[in-house]
């Protein structure tokens, strides 16, 4: 069934779809997806998910067991998306590009098994075995975006500080998608505090601010030069300098504990 005319819910799950496929569209035009097929994936299971989200009725058992099967593939999805904006924000750098992958792993299993720990030890439970696959589904939800976002911001934050020079659409992926992935996480957050476990009226704006993310990161796009132009000689400041040895000294650390 699809949704009432007083709810855009469906609405706004379709307008996302859209703008995810606008999204791929763009990056396949420009010849990108192969360099990122990751994000490229993630758009397009973005725009997939949404069409279900937005036709079904919420309060079927369809709509429950595909939000349960599609959310956790999702989740799967975000963690290769996130796996590849490390790849490109530290390509000159692997020593750190293999120790935050291994560190975002650990973390995710980390929380992951403590979220379920203590909700196992600590929640009530409530009624029927439907309300308890959510309720457990919703607390792994969580601790799988918040890990996912705390991994995020700390891509933005070497973004912000060291002169890592990307070029534009590696640059313009990384913030666009950070910025997407953190408004999911900051939802998620909010509709915590509701006993429901959501709020249409958090979730509504929400959902569109994500759709023009994603019309924002199509437009800022632009097309590669079929060559590299060569490299030129360009002297550094004391302060990039200092940074940039900051960035060699962690990187060789990391690279020496990835070999023991």
């Amino acid at each position: 069934m699809v949704a009432t005319p007083m709810d855009p819910r469906g609405a706004i799950e379709l307008l996302q779809t859209a703008s995810a496929a606008v999204a791929v569209t763009r990056l396949s035009w420009l010849n990108l997806a192969k360099r990122f097929p990751a994000l490229v994936a993630y758009l397009g299971f973005l725009a997939c998910i949404n069409v279900v989200f937005g036709l079904l009725n919420p309060s079927s058992k369809l709509y429950f067991w595909s939000y349960v099967f599609l959310e956790i593939l999702k989740w799967i999805f975000s963690v290769f998306a996130i796996r590849e904006l490390f790849a490109l924000t530290f390509d000159s750098y692997p020593g750190i590009r293999t120790g935050g992958r291994w560190a975002m792993y650990s973390g995710l299993a980390l929380a992951l098994g403590i979220s379920l720990l203590v909700t196992r030890l600590f929640w009530s439970g409530g009624v029927g075995a439907r309300s308890a696959i959510l309720f457990y589904f919703e607390v792994s939800q969580r601790s799988v975006v918040f890990t996912l976002a705390f991994v995020v911001v700390t891509i933005l934050l070497f973004l912000s500080r060291y002169p890592l020079h990307l070029n534009k659409n590696a640059l313009v992926s990384s913030i666009f998608f950070s910025v997407l992935f953190l408004s999911e996480a900051f939802r998620l957050l909010l509709d915590t505090l509701e006993p429901r476990l959501f709020n249409d009226y958090i979730d509504w704006p929400a959902g569109i601010f994500i759709a023009v993310c994603l019309l924002g990161w199509a437009a800022m796009l632009r097309p590669e030069p079929a060559t590299v132009p060569a490299a030129r000689v360009t002297f550094s400041g004391p302060q990039e300098e200092h940074l940039l040895q900051q960035l060699n000294a962690l990187n060789q650390m990391m690279t020496r504990a990835a070999r023991r």
